[in-house]
This record gives structure tokens, C-alpha cells and sequence, in this order.
């Protein structure tokens, strides 16, 4: 097995066919590893139990990354334990992810205008997962334009500039006036609202309710309004885009799922998250995006997971002590900046 953990040499990008000549306007350090290309040729997640490895990455320091402000200590454990690894791919399993990879056509590049306001009145020099944050907007830019091509991808690209669950900004309020003018209608308003959307559902706030309500009601969904992260202001969005919203947050959803072991990771409320609301779009004929998943493809495995504290306690610690632990740290982080989690369905009357 080889390990895929930093950016490609140039014989694997022509191989990806990512070259680019040097007047195209390219963000810092963007790149896709195995477990994104493969998520991107095939439409799905996949447990690749049996064909990646991962040990504990010595070099790891939670606090360049954007979970730095986490403050419980099984918090920051869990995080690391999930993010601080480097994966041994198969020759096997990396050789079939790049053939089936190479026949994606490849995502129109970003416009420059935008990546001058990203590099210039923004910072995103910050690792995320389980690499930098532009590997992260790389890959959501390019699998929604993928497997979501009739919405616009830049609001993945985008996705994270005005806020995210741990209270790290890469851009300032004062600068909302000039991203708008750069954004259409549509894409101003799905920026706006992800990091409040991501919050209110990955917390349960949202996703519980939504879970509880009937077809026939949700149907009939007129608008929704929510507190928008970064200042706290009240945005109103449509039905369309809320639904619309909803596809954009399952999409982000797939970076942060567990790469293997599916079974083993009860516990991740990453996971339990997407399944929801995988669910959730389904049941009610709103899945709009391209995301096949299987459950039954879960393996409960543990070859190739790392042994680590956190292994152990997952053997002990019920699930729920965990999944709890995850909801109640974006309430906490909202709390702290006086953001509301107050939200409002409004529907049309029967």
C-alpha cells in the first residue's frame, strides 16, 4: 500500500488531467486524495473497508486546524482520532479510484473574480479534516458540479465564508455588501444561511423536527427563517431554496464521512447526520443532488482502523454520549457569539 495524505506529484495530476496553465486562477494548496476522488466518480460514499489503512498521524496538531476552539477534552480526542490519520491506500483500490476518477469531466474553473476576493479579503489558511480547507471547497465545488449540475457550484466553493460550526470566519461581516455584488440572488441567499442550516441541523435542532413532520405537511412549506451566523441578522428564504439548501448540506456532508468501518463509527454524528438526512430528502422525493448510499454496505470491521484511546472507548461509551457531545458543542459555539438558533417553518394554509 502507498499513502495519499499531501498533494499529488505532477504525473498523477496529468493523470487527473488538473493541470492548469499559470495565468488560471488556482486557490492555494487545493487538492482531491483518493477517498474525494472516488466520492466524486461514483456518486456515493463507499466503505472501503479492506483497502485503506490508517494510522495515527504523529505530525497532527488540533490546533491548526478550524476544531481548535474545541474545549472538552473528549471532544478534541474524538476529533483527532477521526482526522488525525494518514490513510495507506491498496495499489489495487487507488489504481481503480483513478481510472474511474480520469473520466469525470473536469469541473470548469473557478472564476477569478471570486478567487481574487477569496485571496485577497479572505483567509482560509487553515487545515481542515484531513487536509487544508481549499481541499475541502475543492472537492464540494466540484462534486455539486458533478452531481448537482442544475444549481450553481459556487455556492460550495463558497459554502464556509461567513462562518463555520467552530466560529472560525475567513471573511468579516464588513465585507458581505461586496460578496453579494459578486453572487447571484439565489447563490447570496445559500451562502448566507449554510453555516446556520449546518448548525440547526447537525445539532438536531432542525433535523428533529423535520423528522417528525408529515409529507403532506412539509409540502406545504412556504418559507423558513433563521438567524444568519455571522451577525445574526434574520434571512427568509423559499421553499425551493430551502429544499435546494438541504442538497447542499448532504453533499457537504460526504467529506466528513467515515472513510471504512461504517459500523465501527455509531458514534460520529457526521455520520448520523447524513443518514438522517439522506432520509429525509428521500422519503419526501427531494433529493435532488446525485447521492447514492447503501447502508448495507457498512462493514463492522476493524481492519485498518487505528488503535487508539478513543478505539477502546468506543467499545464502552454508548454512542448517544457522543452524538449528544457533538450537538451540544454547536449550540455552545452559537451561544458565544450570540447567535440565535431560533428558526421558523412557515406553510401555506390547506
Amino acid at each position: 500500500p502507498t499513502p495519499h495524505s499531501g498533494g499529488p506529484d505532477k504525473a498523477k495530476a496529468d493523470a487527473k488531467g488538473e493541470h492548469k496553465d499559470e495565468k488560471t486562477p488556482v486557490l492555494p494548496e487545493g487538492d482531491l486524495d483518493l477517498r474525494r476522488m472516488a466520492l466524486i466518480a461514483r456518486g456515493k460514499p463507499s466503505d472501503h473497508s479492506g483497502e485503506v489503512v490508517f494510522l495515527p498521524n504523529a505530525k497532527f496538531d488540533i490546533d491548526k486546524t478550524i476544531f481548535a476552539s474545541l474545549d472538552s477534552a473528549l471532544a478534541r480526542a474524538f476529533i483527532a482520532d477521526k482526522v488525525g490519520v494518514t490513510p495507506f491506500w491498496s495499489d489495487k483500490a487507488e489504481q481503480s479510484i483513478r481510472l474511474a476518477f480520469c473520466r469525470v469531466p473536469k469541473a470548469p474553473r473557478y472564476d477569478k473574480v471570486l478567487v481574487d476576493f477569496m485571496n485577497e479579503k479572505c483567509d482560509f489558511a487553515v487545515e481542515h479534516a484531513d487536509g487544508s480547507f481549499m481541499d475541502h471547497l475543492k472537492f464540494c465545488y466540484e462534486y455539486s458540479h458533478k452531481h448537482f449540475p442544475d444549481r450553481s457550484p459556487r455556492v460550495l466553493l463558497l459554502h464556509s465564508i461567513m462562518g463555520v460550526g467552530t466560529n472560525f470566519f475567513p471573511m468579516k461581516a464588513d465585507k458581505i455588501p461586496e460578496l453579494q455584488s459578486l453572487l447571484t440572488k439565489a447563490e447570496f441567499e445559500h451562502v448566507s444561511i449554510f453555516p446556520t442550516m449546518l448548525r440547526l441541523l447537525q445539532s438536531g435542532a432542525l433535523m428533529d423536527e423535520l423528522a417528525t413532520l408529515p409529507v403532506e405537511r412539509l409540502r406545504r412549506l412556504k418559507s423558513f427563517t433563521c438567524h444568519r451566523v455571522i451577525d445574526n441578522k434574520t434571512v427568509t428564504v423559499g421553499a425551493q431554496v430551502f429544499w435546494d439548501q438541504l442538497n447542499y448540506q448532504l453533499v457537504h456532508l460526504l467529506d466528513f464521512l467515515p472513510a471504512s468501518s461504517w459500523k465501527r463509527h455509531a458514534d460520529d454524528n457526521f455520520l448520523k447526520s447524513f443518514q438522517e438526512l439522506h432520509g429525509l430528502l428521500t422519503r419526501h422525493e427531494q433529493l435532488r443532488c446525485t447521492v447514492d448510499y447503501d447502508a448495507t454496505e457498512g462493514s463492522s470491521s476493524a481492519e485498518g482502523q487505528p488503535r487508539t484511546l478513543v478505539s477502546l472507548l468506543r467499545g464502552v461509551v454508548p454512542s448517544s454520549v457522543a452524538i449528544n457531545m457533538a450537538r451540544g458543542a454547536l449550540r455552545k459555539f452559537s451561544k458565544q457569539i450570540g447567535h440565535s438558533f431560533d428558526y421558523t417553518l412557515t406553510f401555506a394554509e390547506e
